[in-house]
């Protein structure tokens, strides 16, 4: 009985995480609330903090079952092992980086970094939550020297796009940006600087 029970719970859970991405899609995270978000999928605002205690935690899942959705992308463009690390490297790249101005995903990210500054609980998730990316692009240019250092180099490069991207500032398009990052990125890999 437990476990169909929890089993009714978790697929409602799912259709939350969705319309909260839904939700940031159209409206931005400004007019994202409980009473909202619950009126969208039928539910009580009530209803949707028994599953979310806290908009933090909100926010904190749906980027989470978000980038585990994302995840099973990446895995299966870096486990293309007969492709040259230069190839997978530009698909991880531009996987990371937002689509367009105002992407959902990095909508999330870049308001739970900010959460992050007075709540050491979403910043640990939001570590926990990037990790994999981590570990998928140290695994990816394990062979290459100085693996920890090339990650956060990397990260931090595309990062700072991601914000120039999602935030709309003026310069280069995405295309471009994601054309320079992998430049970057190989001649990084290969110690070239």
């Amino acid at each position: 009985m437990a476990g169909t029970r929890r089993k009714r719970l978790e697929q409602p859970r799912e259709v939350v995480l969705q319309a909260a991405m839904d939700a940031i899609a159209e409206h931005g995270l400004a007019q994202l609330t409980m009473a909202g978000l619950g009126k969208r999928v039928g539910i009580s605002g009530g209803h949707v903090a028994y599953y979310f205690r806290s908009k933090e935690q909100l926010l904190v899942e749906t980027l989470r079952w978000s980038e585990q959705r994302l995840g099973e992308r990446r895995r299966a463009l870096l486990d293309a092992s007969d492709a040259p690390v230069a190839e997978r490297l530009a698909g991880y790249i531009d996987l990371y980086l937002p689509d367009r101005r105002a992407d959902s995903r990095w909508t999330l990210w870049l308001e739970v970094w900010t959460r992050s500054l007075g709540d050491p609980e979403v910043l640990a998730a939001s570590a926990e939550i990037e990790g994999p990316w981590v570990e998928d692009l140290r695994a990816l240019i394990a062979p290459y020297p100085d693996p920890d250092g090339y990650v956060l180099r990397l990260h931090s490069l595309l990062d700072g796009l991601a914000t120039r991207i999602v935030t709309g500032a003026p310069g280069p398009d995405r295309a471009e940006m994601v054309r320079q990052a992998t430049e970057f990125a190989v001649r990084e890999a290969r110690g070239e600087r």
